[in-house]
C-alpha cells in the first residue's frame, strides 16, 4: 500500500499512515470493534466486519494466546468462565457468543483486514496472567502471523506490557508500536524509540501540553475511550492522531463536520 503524509488541516499530525479509501480522512477507531449500534459481541468478527463497513479510520481488538498456542480475541482473562490461556482453542470454542460465532481467530481477522484499505488495526497484546515467557510466545507468534499474512503496513501494536512493545522493535525497528497507560507516570518510556502514547483520555485533558510535547518529537497520539461528544470534539481539536470510541457512528459525524469547519 502507498504511504501518503496526511495534511496538518485534515489530522493536525506530521505522522505517515497508510493510504487508503478513508484512512487519510478520519481518526475514528472502533473500541472492540464497531459493536454497540447493531447490538454485535465485543472483539467479533462481525463487531471488526462492521467497523469496516462504517469507513472507521482503524478498528482496535485484544489479542491472548491459548495454551495450545492459538491467537484469538478477547477483553478479559476469561472468556464466559474458561481461563482463555489455559485453555484450548477447542474448549473454548464450545462456547458461543450472543450472535452464534465462536471466539474469533487473529487469522479471521487478518484475512478480512488485507482484504481491504479502509481501516488499521489496532491490535492489543494482553500482558500475560500465566508467565512472561507466555507472554513473549503470543508477541512473537503474533508477529509471525502478521508476517505470513504480509500485513505489516494494516498494524498497530499497542500493550500495557511495555516489554512486549520492546520486544517487537527489536525485532521490527520500523513496527508501529504505543504504550497503553491510564497514568501520566511513564517517565521516558513514550519518547523512547518513537514509541506512540495510547493514554486514557483523562491523561490528556489534565495535562494539555503533552500533546503538543509528542508532536514535537514526532510521537504518535491515540486516545481512549473517548464516548462523550464534548471530549470527542477537544481531541479532534486539540489534533490526537486517533481516537478510540465505543460511539463511532458519532465520532465519524464529528470527525466530518470538523473538517468542514476546516476549509
Amino acid at each position: 500500500m502507498k504511504k501518503i503524509k496526511l495534511t496538518v488541516m485534515l489530522m493536525l499530525t506530521t505522522s505517515i499512515f497508510v493510504s487508503a479509501q478513508r484512512l487519510g480522512d478520519n481518526r475514528v477507531v472502533a473500541h472492540r470493534g464497531a459493536w454497540k449500534a447493531d447490538k454485535l459481541p465485543e472483539n467479533s468478527v462481525a463487531s471488526f466486519k462492521r467497523a469496516i463497513e462504517l469507513g472507521c479510520g482503524g478498528s482496535e481488538f485484544d489479542v491472548y494466546l491459548t495454551a495450545d498456542s492459538v491467537l484469538v480475541l478477547n477483553h478479559d482473562a476469561d472468556f464466559q468462565g474458561l481461563p482463555v490461556e489455559k485453555s484450548t482453542l477447542a474448549q473454548l470454542q464450545q462456547k458461543k457468543l450472543s450472535n452464534g460465532e465462536t471466539v474469533a481467530l487473529l487469522d479471521d481477522i487478518m484475512k478480512i483486514l488485507i482484504s481491504q484499505e479502509t481501516a488499521i488495526a489496532f491490535l492489543e497484546i494482553k500482558p500475560s496472567a500465566v508467565s512472561k515467557e507466555h507472554g513473549f510466545a503470543a508477541v512473537d507468534k503474533i508477529l509471525e502471523t502478521v508476517d505470513r499474512y504480509k500485513a505489516e503496513d494494516w498494524i498497530f501494536y499497542i500493550s500495557f506490557d511495555y516489554s512486549y512493545l520492546q520486544r517487537i522493535k527489536e525485532k521490527k525497528p520500523n513496527a508501529r508500536v504505543a504504550f497503553l497507560s491510564e497514568t501520566q507516570n511513564t517517565g521516558d518510556i513514550v519518547f523512547d524509540r518513537k514509541t506512540g502514547m495510547d493514554f486514557n483520555y483523562k491523561v490528556f485533558k489534565s495535562n494539555e501540553d503533552m500533546i503538543n510535547a509528542a508532536r514535537i518529537k514526532g510521537i504518535n497520539i491515540n486516545v481512549w475511550t473517548v464516548n462523550d461528544p464534548n471530549d470527542m470534539k477537544y481531541f479532534l481539536e486539540h489534533g490526537a492522531d486517533y481516537i478510540t470510541t465505543d460511539e463511532p457512528i458519532l465520532l465519524l459525524e464529528l470527525e466530518k463536520k470538523h473538517i468542514e469547519n476546516l476549509k
